[in-house]
């Protein structure tokens, strides 16, 4: 069964330290995150530019459908905060017949996360933007619920 996995979490809870611990790329999920394009445009220096937001959106959604048509299992690596964040994902995968299952990453906080952010902090080393950052993370959680169309939920502590 094609498998949708939506990583849900503010900065610095190890969504992307996840997927790398678990192999998903060997076990042949295609990764769908925003910080990759962010990467990419920089050409592997993280550039964040309100003005090319909207794009960097844009085409990773646009990414999260094409994988989707083609049958590929996916994991969205992005806060998915809100029940709105996840619902762009959800939607399209239930018209394909994907499973959908959530991963609710350990609740950490603002210190403890922003000391993490800090050991990679995508080339932005200013603290107090990633503290406003996650701030308006943790403003915007909703938990995860199957209402929303996901079939599992697993809670990390």
């Amino acid at each position: 069964m094609k498998t949708l996995i939506i990583l849900i979490g503010n900065i610095g809870t190890g969504k992307t330290t996840f997927i790398k611990t678990q192999q998903l790329v060997e076990k042949g999920y295609v990764v769908i995150a925003k910080d990759r394009l962010r990467y990419n445009i920089g050409g592997g220096k993280y550039i964040f530019n309100p003005k090319y937001e909207s794009v960097i959106w844009e085409i990773e959604l646009l990414m999260f459908q094409g994988f989707v048509r083609l049958g590929a299992d996916i994991v969205a690596d992005g806060v998915g905060v809100s029940k709105e964040m996840r619902a762009r994902y959800i939607e399209f995968a239930k018209l394909y017949k994907y499973q959908i299952i959530a991963i609710e990453m350990s609740k950490l906080s603002k210190q403890d996360a922003v000391d993490r952010r800090m050991k990679n902090p995508h080339q932005q080393d200013d603290r107090k933007l990633w503290e406003t950052v996650w701030e308006k993370f943790n403003n915007l959680y909703q938990p995860p619920k199957e209402s929303e169309g996901i079939d599992y939920i697993l809670k990390l502590v």
